[in-house]
């Protein structure tokens, strides 16, 4: 192996890699050429390249999530209790 050279080996969802590597197929790239590639611009900008945030979809879905977690857990374990709160008009959603 060439002494300039590093090996890495990492473990990545089996699907993702597949996915990915279909996209380097079709744009000509191979899996050490795309690596490289995402170092030299790391190196390069001292940081990733490129934001690393939430989508809408994931934001929405903590927003959800935590307003469900402040609400009171009714009790709908019947049929009339399931009845009278659906039926309540006064409910604050």
């Amino acid at each position: 192996m060439d002494e300039s050279k590093k090996k890495l080996q990492i473990n990545i969802d089996r699907q993702l890699s597949e996915e990915a590597q279909t996209v380097l197929t079709d744009i000509g790239l191979s899996q050490t050429t795309a690596i490289t590639a995402f170092y030299k611009q790391l190196v390069a900008q001292g940081g990733m390249p490129f934001a690393l945030k939430q989508t809408p979809e994931q934001r929405a879905n903590l927003a959800l999530q935590q307003a469900a977690a402040t609400r009171p857990i009714e009790d709908l374990t019947d049929k009339k209790k399931l009845e009278a709160w659906l039926n309540d008009e006064s409910q604050d959603y």
